[in-house]
């Protein structure tokens, strides 16, 4: 029997995560004709949106469109005081789900333009864009090895809530990544705070600090291969157990390991090559004998530069996200 190429017209429907069905905005006929009137800026801007998106994305839209207040019956709301270019791109996450197009300047990220999409989402309650924001910030400082400038810094600290995991964030990204000198001779002032912030993070046991290296059960097999406690520097000597990262190389005794410390760190700075003494093949003989002469030379070659593991590659929804109005992301390791 042939096999038909017919599109089946009965397809599994969508589930989220937690197995619930999702939301489909096929069920509602207003969800297509039913718009929003949204006034941007000093000019008032004009932005008609589906209705049904501001309610199901934002509980600011959702009282202020479908409560008592005076929008809902107008279904127009004015906000003078926000960038159109900005909320532009907040509408391009609204209907695309991506933060698009990606803020570049003369080659670099604009981390400016995306605290200030943060500020908006939070404004208007966008859960689900700050975490959106928070991905793509984590996503340009890898792929770009860049980081916040000190303008931005202010920014972040001036202007956005001290709770907001975007400053964990941001924090983790100059602890873990190699900004010693950026911090040191850059010709602009660092916000104070984050410079407080920066210091103490440095200093302190790391929240889930544990949970951001790839463990197991390690045992040295000589005095070779001992090392030493990451955090109580204590000898962890041939046939004791202990715990190892995969990924850093970092080690902890099982008492540090069961307290859940570990102390914020950052690349560790070994060279990427390693010069080792390699003996070659007889070259000749002695004049008095008929001893071998042997010559060894030193010969370089490349090995893994170990570096600290990078919490925004790993566990990011669990460190770094909000979902207090959002579902939990499906795959936490979303760095990965």
């Amino acid at each position: 029997m042939a096999r038909s190429s017919a599109i089946p017209m009965a397809l599994p429907p969508p589930y989220t995560s937690s197995g619930t069905r999702g939301f489909s905005i096929r069920t509602n006929p207003e969800n297509f004709c039913t718009t929003a009137e949204l006034l941007i800026g000093p000019k008032r801007t004009r932005f008609l949106l589906h209705t049904s998106l501001l309610v199901n994305q934002s509980p600011y839209f959702r009282a202020a469109l479908t409560g008592s207040f005076l929008e809902s019956t107008n279904q127009a709301i004015e906000l003078p005081d926000i960038s159109v270019e900005v909320f532009e791109l907040c509408v391009n996450w609204l209907y695309t789900n991506n933060i698009d197009p990606t803020p570049f300047k003369d080659g670099k990220p604009a981390y400016y333009t995306l605290l200030h999409l943060y500020i908006v989402a939070d404004r208007l309650c966008f859960e689900g864009l700050r975490n959106a924001i928070t991905d793509l910030i984590a996503d340009l400082a890898d792929k770009t090895n860049s980081v916040l400038t000190p303008s931005d810094t202010r920014i972040l600290y001036d202007q956005i809530g001290d709770e907001a995991p975007l400053r964990k964030l941001i924090l983790d990204l100059f602890a873990f990544k190699k900004t010693d000198k950026l911090l040191q001779m850059h010709e602009d002032r660092w916000h104070a705070g984050f410079l407080r912030d920066l210091c103490v993070l440095l200093k302190r046991p790391c929240e889930q600090s544990m949970q951001r290296h790839c463990l197991r059960m390690w045992i040295p097999e000589s005095w070779h291969a001992t090392r030493a406690c990451d955090n109580c520097r204590a000898i962890l000597p041939p046939r004791a157990g202990a715990v190892g990262c995969d990924e850093c190389c970092l080690a902890w005794c099982i008492g540090c390991f069961g307290d859940g410390v570990g102390l914020a760190g950052w690349e560790d700075g070994r060279g990427n090559r390693e010069d080792t003494a390699q003996e070659m093949d007889a070259s000749g003989r002695g004049a008095e004998g008929g001893d071998e002469r042997r010559e060894f030379v030193k010969v370089s070659r490349k090995v893994r530069k170990w570096e600290s593991c990078k919490p925004w590659r790993g566990s990011r929804c669990t460190v770094y996200h909000e979902h207090k109005e959002t579902e939990a992301c499906a795959d936490v390791f979303s760095g990965r």
